[in-house]
């Protein structure tokens, strides 16, 4: 497996995509390790007192409900979308700027879409991004296989630079919240 190079993150939040159990119940690749690795991430935020924004989407049927292994507690933010993008039509940017976050931490669901979308939606609005390379996933597609298309990701947004921000990848066991 890939070595990434191991940072410490300031002025650092959690975001956590579409981890929600109707999209846990379709059966994504690795959906045990990357729940763990979720866990390890958000444990990991919370003891640096780092804001956590879960982000749900509202297209997701039968129902929007966060996976029951996602604890929210007062004072982490939950943003509602209709779109890939976490940003576009939600007050995700006027949250992290109230919060003063300059660096997002991601993980969730799904690599190929919302993953991939917010990420460069986040580097383009000038925030440095660190893909948690082993807490994101997705379904199998007739092209090519979930583990195939995270992979993918790991390496395409690896070194990824647009405008003021970028976006990097490291494992749940680099992340460091300082």
């Amino acid at each position: 497996m890939k070595q990434y190079k191991k940072e410490t993150l300031v002025e650092t939040a959690l975001l956590v995509v579409d981890v929600q159990k109707s999209l846990l119940d379709e059966g994504p690749w690795n959906a045990e390790g990357v729940l763990t690795a979720i866990e390890r991430v958000s444990a990991a935020a919370r003891a640096a007192e780092a804001p956590i924004v879960f982000v749900r989407d509202l297209g997701v049927v039968p129902d929007g409900e966060l996976s029951p292994r996602l604890t929210v507690l007062a004072g982490d933010v939950v943003v509602e979308k209709s779109y890939c993008d976490s940003f576009l039509g939600t007050d995700l940017l006027s949250q992290l700027q109230f919060k003063g976050v300059k660096r997002l931490v991601v993980a969730g669901m799904q690599t190929d879409y919302c993953i991939d979308t917010t990420c460069r939606r986040a580097a383009s609005l000038g925030f440095n991004v660190v893909l948690v390379a082993d807490a994101h996933t997705t379904v199998d597609h007739e092209h090519l296989q979930a583990e195939q298309i995270v992979a993918h990701h790991n390496r395409i947004l690896r070194r990824l630079s647009a405008s003021e921000g970028s976006v990097t990848v490291l494992k749940s066991t680099e992340i460091v919240f300082a």
